[in-house]
């Protein structure tokens, strides 16, 4: 019996104390319209979906599940969390977004420093010198 009441003490600490440490991604939640990539060495890369002939949407849920759609069809889904980490341009701990299974999309950035231009603009940034960033804004 004291056993259990051990297990049941220890998986009610597990489960409260991840709760506890989970960052908020309250502002993030939503349906995200990617608009543009810039960045690399010099500047010299410039993607946005009239260019790339494709639409990409990016959605967060509050339960932390993210899917990918393009031109309106789902074509990856899973998994996100949040951290922090030091951003290299402004040498704070910022949010850091990481899809699971280390989720790329050829031309847009999906994980990286996470920073809003407006309420509705998200920029998510590699955070790597001469580095990528993608804008998403969110759709209403």
């Amino acid at each position: 019996m004291k056993n259990l009441l051990y297990i049941f003490l220890f998986t009610l600490v597990s489960c409260a104390s991840s709760q506890i440490n989970q960052i908020d991604n309250s502002d993030l939640t939503g349906t995200w319209h990617w608009t543009n990539t810039d960045g690399g060495f010099g500047n010299h890369i410039h993607k946005t979906p009239e260019k790339l002939g494709k639409s990409i949407q990016l959605t967060l849920l509050k339960n932390y599940q993210f899917s990918i759609s393009e031109n309106g069809v789902v074509v990856s889904k899973g998994t996100y969390s949040l951290e922090l980490k030091k951003a290299i341009y402004t040498n704070q701990q910022e949010r850091f977004i990481q899809l699971s299974k280390d989720q790329q999309y050829s031309d847009i950035v999906l994980s990286g420093i996470v920073k809003f231009q407006k309420p509705d603009v998200l920029e998510i940034s590699d955070n790597n010198y001469d580095g990528l960033g993608s804008t998403f804004v969110l759709t209403k």
